[in-house]
């Protein structure tokens, strides 16, 4: 198993996966901030919006014990109408210096969508899910980790040349694993 030192083994994230409009963009969002920033971490992760963040499943759990409570979850969801959801990603913005990203608007249907995504998984495996104290934010990541200094600003110019406005159904929730290779792929997919 593919274990970074200094971090936790991380062995599943949740996520919703993207159109292929949007794919395509952040592949050569992510190929300018490589070849001018010199910017990679993230980059092994097919892009998506991250709905519950990378976790490891802990002794005594496997990936069926995720997959149930994830359907259950996304049942959940779309008896309360919040699946399929309606996404709208305008323009860019930052986590201060450390992560760049494609801004998806927020609304209470992503926020009930977390919450029900998080009381599900942690119901099933228990330390799975970190709420913490702040809100959801979602986004799609364009580079982070390894952006240099001072090279935020620029880039956020850069990028808001591009008039981003773009909008997709999501209708399906996909299941992550860690690769070999330390990356992410796509393990399972939930049509909603």
């Amino acid at each position: 198993m593919y274990k970074k030192k200094g971090f936790s083994e991380q062995t599943h994230f949740i996520g919703i996966p993207v159109s292929i409009e949007l794919e395509e963009l952040v592949e050569e969002c992510r190929e300018y901030m490589s070849s001018v920033y010199g910017c990679h971490s993230g980059y092994g992760t097919p892009p998506h919006i991250t709905l519950i963040p990378p976790f490891a499943l802990a002794d005594g759990f496997d990936g069926r014990d995720l997959l149930e409570a994830a359907y259950s979850a996304a049942d959940e969801c779309k008896a309360l109408n919040l699946l399929p959801l309606q996404v709208n990603v305008c323009g860019f913005g930052s986590f201060s210096e450390r992560t760049l990203f494609a801004n998806v608007q927020d609304s209470d249907g992503w926020q009930k969508l977390y919450s029900v995504f998080c009381k599900k998984i942690s119901s099933a495996i228990p330390a799975a899910v970190k709420r913490g104290g702040r809100r959801f934010c979602p986004h799609l990541t364009i580079a982070n980790r390894d952006i240099p200094s001072g090279a935020m600003d620029q880039a956020l110019k850069h990028f808001a040349q591009l008039n981003l406005n773009e909008s997709f159904t999501a209708d399906s929730i996909a299941i992550y694993t860690r690769n070999s290779g330390g990356g992410w792929k796509e393990w399972q997919r939930i049509d909603c």
